[in-house]
């Protein structure tokens, strides 16, 4: 039930389903991958209820997907919700994306919640947090672009300034010279080849581009699900300060390999890889990270039995027995 509605979006309109920040329905697929995820950790602890009330909020929620996406596909409700967004005093953008898609992300995380708590209680929320808190996560990032578009959020435009002088210092280590001018957000990309240099292309930085919400979700999921592993509260924070770093730094090496794609391919590429891979390669350092530490933890562990076994099956020491 949680996936039938994106297989069948997946089937009646594929070419929506890139991976851009911004451009596609790529977090719906993101957000089924968690929910497998968090199945496969936690369908040994589920106890579903089988009755009627549970039967009839399957259907609710079923029917709000059904008229969802009925209204989308052929009553044009894309562009009656972007229409309300200016009347309601948004900026005016280009389809007004992220303000419509927040809506289908409340739609599908309202649906997933619909299922999980039916059928297994409130308490189930917490067993499959983390598809509901990606999906709250980008709703919220969606609006936060959709209400502050480029440059007008100040806090997290911020990011900027520090991400994008790292990154002109990695192309420059690259041999491709940048020219970074903070009060426009634009970074110019030169080329010097056999003693010619030539411009490459500019490209305008602001916070959804260069990945902060990104960081700020995937960080957010792996938190969460280092906190459901069992161990060590000290672990557990350094396992997150790890991850906040590693990141951090995968966010930097996405950038810098988009501007080094202009700077050697052409723009043409450097778009595709961004809509191809960009998000996909927080997806996978997320997953390789949680997987290195729940196998870091199970090392832990088996060298604490051994340990603990060794230590009980020692003989205890006897006391010493002098003649008389």
């Amino acid at each position: 039930m949680s996936l039938t509605p994106i297989l069948l979006l997946v089937m009646v309109d594929p070419a929506s389903f890139i991976s851009g920040w911004n451009e596609g329905r790529s977090g719906l697929l993101f957000a089924a991958f968690f929910i497998v995820i968090e199945w496969y950790d936690a369908r040994r602890g589920l106890r579903p209820r089988r009755d009627r009330n549970v039967a009839i909020f399957w259907v609710l929620g079923a029917l709000l997907v059904a008229f969802y996406y009925f209204g989308v596909f052929f009553l044009n409700l894309n562009s009656v919700v972007a229409e309300a967004g200016i009347r309601l005093g948004l900026p005016e953008m280009p389809k007004m994306f992220s303000w419509v898609t927040m809506w289908e992300h409340v739609v599908f995380v309202s649906y997933i919640l619909i299922l999980f708590i039916s059928a297994y209680g409130l308490e189930s929320v917490l067993k499959m947090i983390t598809p509901v808190a990606y999906l709250s996560g980008m709703a919220l990032m969606f609006l936060l672009d959709a209400a502050f578009p480029y440059d007008s959020l100040g806090p997290m435009q911020a990011i900027v300034l520090v991400i994008v002088p790292i990154v002109a210092s990695m192309l420059g280590l690259s041999g491709i010279k940048t020219v970074w001018q903070p009060e426009s957000s634009r970074l110019y990309i030169f080329l010097t080849k056999e003693g010619v240099e030539s411009f490459k292309g500019a490209v305008d930085f602001f916070w959804p581009c260069v990945g902060v919400h990104s960081m700020i979700i995937f960080f957010m999921i792996i938190a969460v699900m280092i906190a459901k592993i069992d161990a060590l509260r000290m672990r557990k924070i350094w396992y997150s300060i790890i991850g906040a770093l590693g990141t951090f730094s995968v966010n930097l090496f996405r950038i810098y390999f988009i501007c080094y794609l202009i700077a050697t391919e052409g723009v043409g590429k450097a778009k595709a890889f961004h809509e191809s891979a960009g998000e996909i390669l927080f997806m996978s350092w997320a997953v390789l990270y949680l997987l290195v530490v729940v196998k870091a933890e199970d090392i832990i562990y088996s060298r604490s039995a051994i340990a603990l076994a060794s230590t009980e099956a020692r003989p205890a020491d006897k006391p010493i027995q002098f003649p008389q």
